[in-house]
């Protein structure tokens, strides 16, 4: 196992099921890679608070790329290596236009909080999100000191955001992704800053670590994985994803409640 490889994975309908389960036979293939000098990335669109203590309680010391790319922790040091965030201006455009289709996102900050007014984001969601909601009269972040990584719509029908997500793609300053929700029934909506991904997120953490991986080996199962599975050296996908996942697809593994994810070893 060549261990200047850099394998970077998702988590949700990738690595995890339910939530946050993960097979015994995935977590043995983990550690088994980790033990080959194999560096593991995670790319996952969760935010710090959402996954901190699921990593503490499997014992995971690695670094963690966060709101689709916008954000990297490394769980080893314990630090913010670099993030990513909206300037003042393009969350001001971005919330206009939510609110010309009488949307109303929910605002993932850089404290690890999400922020919301009359969100439409789903039921499911918002009980996900639990005690770290934070309710305000207004979105204006900025003027409590807080800058903006993400903004979105998770669980809806795909009617409901199909549009906006086309009229954020042609802002010129944003990043949306609409895709089938692994976690909540329906699609879901992102929105990070333009040009960031989870393969930008890949690209600044080997310029920030000075690692030149000889091969980059990606694992998803959804649309927010669509650039690094493009732009990777080797892509893995789960089976059942979309089928545009399929199609771009060196490998095909099982699901992840089948302990797919240690199929990977075959790929290393």
């Amino acid at each position: 196992m060549n261990n200047q490889q850099l394998l970077v994975t998702d988590l949700d309908g990738t690595l995890w099921f339910d939530g946050e389960k993960c097979h015994q036979k995935s977590l043995k293939a983990f550690n088994e890679i980790q033990d080959h000098g194999v560096a593991i990335l995670i790319a996952t669109g969760r935010r710090f608070r959402i996954v901190a203590d699921t990593f503490a309680d499997l014992g995971w010391k690695v670094p963690c790329l966060l709101l689709n790319g916008s954000l990297c922790y490394d769980f080893a040091s314990q630090e913010r290596l670099f993030s990513v965030s909206f300037s003042p201006q393009e969350s001001t455009e971005i919330l206009k236009i939510f609110t010309s289709y009488n949307l109303s996102p929910t605002i993932y900050a850089d404290d690890s909080f999400v922020y919301a007014c009359n969100p439409t984001t789903s039921k499911g969601h918002i009980e996900a999100i639990g005690p770290d909601l934070i309710k305000v009269p207004n979105l204006d972040t900025y003027s409590r000191q807080l800058n903006i990584l993400n903004f979105c719509i998770l669980g809806v029908e795909m009617g409901d955001i199909k549009a906006i997500s086309e009229a954020l793609g042609a802002c010129g300053f944003a990043n949306a992704y609409l895709y089938k929700d692994q976690i909540f029934e329906g699609y879901s909506l992102t929105v990070q800053p333009f040009n960031i991904s989870k393969w930008s997120g890949i690209i600044q953490w080997c310029e920030y670590t000075n690692f030149s991986p000889s091969r980059i080996v990606t694992v998803g199962d959804a649309g927010n994985d669509l650039e690094m599975l493009t732009h990777a050296d080797t892509s893995i996908v789960v089976a059942g994803a979309e089928q545009r996942l399929l199609d771009l697809a060196d490998h095909v593994i099982s699901p992840p409640d089948n302990g797919g994810w240690s199929e990977v070893l075959n790929f290393l």
